[in-house]
């Protein structure tokens, strides 16, 4: 007699099977069963599948499909059908070839099966036909469609379908397609882009506090814009839902994944910056005090001659020496003393490369350091919005390790999006200079140029909101890579 083969149980969004080993693992390598889902065996406890070790190889692709072994029941909430809880994927690709339970229905899966005039709501799990609404056969008191070819759970046409063009858009590459996308994706609610764009360009003329107003709007919309595209939910729309408001997540939040982008990706900048103004004050009071002193002590030496000089007993020689001191003061012969002294330098190069070497190398590595930091941070910043956009954590935007390690995950998508990004920054800066010279006649005294500032902010709205679809759609693409769960 054969050892009775061990009973395992899985749980997915479709419902509790039960099957054996083999079975389990070839459903993992087919895709129907998530390391996420839940599984147990026999009587033990649930745990996720993808930490069990007999399941691990499985998940590896290491494991070679075998036919399935049939099982004798399934549990209760599936009733007496023992099938894979496939994905929507695999009802997809099951049309390519039809099985048995197919034969003769053609290739068309855009109709019903039994009936070709009518368009499809169901699709069989199993089987892959698709059926209208009257073909399926439905569980006594509840809306679960049942193949009448074989008997297996039907899926609704329509989320499989759409699940299938998701799966199919996620995994074609990202490309000029995806950018084009972003520029339109603006204008698939038009009405909240209007509205946004004059309610943001309204507040940068409301002063500081109303520009620190639109700034916490424009970063609630990108951040937004981004989680929701990485998701992969494009029709969504990109303004926030106030609808319920929390100071916490509408209005702290925001200002602090503000604060850690400007951090991460111009702080090295702005210390070198302020060291730099601190460093020209503290030179500027040293050479003030030397000034002081050298100018003290020339009085000193003036006072100690002058006694010399109105002393009737003073030694000739230091007579003589006083009154050299005074000829070397007179604003003629220190004149001279300069003109010749600068005479020898200008003969003399090495003596002024000796005096400019010093502040030429300072100059240099201060120069390089700069542009350094520059650098960092048109290049980071970024990946500093994408790592607000789909983690929301102040800690993990202030640690440059985060966005690093998705770069490197992220591989060549990360530059081909950070390309755009440049292309769209450099369009709205040619964008801004236009406007400024049409408008310039317009510009008044302390107030500016209002009509340009209220025109360049409606295009900042719209850029920055190009510019947050493109950093989603590439985590969109990369979501495999980064463990993002889409829809």
């Amino acid at each position: 007699m054969s050892a009775q083969q061990e009973t395992w149980r899985v749980s997915t969004i479709e419902g509790i099977f039960e099957t054996d080993l083999d079975t389990l693992r070839q459903w993992i390598i087919e895709g129907c069963v998530l390391p996420t889902d839940k599984v147990c065996k026999g009587t033990l406890s649930w745990i996720d599948a993808g930490r069990v070790p007999k399941l691990k190889k499985a998940f590896n692709g290491e494991v070679e499909i075998s036919e399935p072994t049939p099982v004798a029941s399934a549990t209760a909430s599936e009733s007496a059908w023992q099938t894979p809880p496939s994905t929507a994927q695999h009802a997809v690709e099951s049309h390519v070839g039809p099985t048995d339970n197919q034969a003769g229905a053609g290739a068309r899966t855009d109709v019903c099966h039994n009936h070709p005039d009518a368009a499809p709501k169901f699709v069989c799990r199993m089987c892959a036909a698709a059926l209208c609404g009257e073909c399926p056969r439905y569980v006594a008191g509840s809306k679960i469609a049942i193949c009448p070819l074989c008997g297996d759970l039907c899926r609704s046409y329509s989320e499989v379908t759409t699940k299938t063009a998701r799966a199919e858009f996620q995994g074609s590459g990202f490309g000029f397609t995806d950018f084009a996308r972003a520029v339109k994706y603006p204008f698939q609610h038009k009405a909240a882009l209007i509205g946004g764009a004059l309610v943001y360009s309204f507040l940068l003329l409301a002063g500081f506090r109303g520009s620190m107003i639109g700034w916490m709007i424009m970063f609630g919309c990108i951040s937004h814009v981004i989680s929701q595209v990485s998701w992969g939910r494009l029709d969504r729309s990109f303004m926030p839902d106030f609808s319920g408001f929390s100071m916490w997540d509408d209005v702290v939040q925001p200002i602090f994944l503000g604060i850690g982008i400007t951090i991460v990706s111009w702080g090295p900048v702005m210390v070198l910056v302020f060291a730099l103004i601190f460093g020209v004050v503290s030179s500027g009071a040293a050479s003030s005090a030397d000034h002081h002193a050298g100018v003290a002590n020339q009085h000193e030496v003036e006072e100690d001659d002058l006694n010399v000089l109105t002393d009737p007993n003073a030694d000739s020689k230091k007579l003589e020496e006083a009154n050299k001191k005074l000829d070397t003061m007179r604003p003629g012969t220190q004149i001279a003393l300069e003109a010749e002294r600068s005479k020898d330098e200008s003969n003399d190069p090495t003596a002024m490369v000796q005096q400019i070497l010093p502040y030429l190398g300072a100059g240099i590595f201060i120069v390089l350091l700069l542009l350094a930091g520059i650098a960092w941070g048109i290049f980071y910043y970024p990946m500093a919005l994408t790592v607000a956009g789909y983690t929301q954590s102040f800690w993990s935007v202030v640690n440059p390790l985060v966005g690093l390690d998705t770069i490197r995950r992220m591989r060549l998508t990360y530059f081909k999006a950070f390309a755009m990004v440049i292309c769209i920054q450099f369009v709205g800066l040619i964008m801004s200079g236009i406007v400024a010279y049409v408008t310039s006649p317009f510009a008044m005294p302390w107030v500016g140029n209002l009509p340009a500032s209220f025109i360049n902010g409606g295009f900042t709205f719209y850029f920055n909101l190009v510019i947050a679809c493109i950093l989603g759609l590439s985590l969109f693409k990369c979501a495999d890579r980064l463990g993002i769960t889409v829809d």
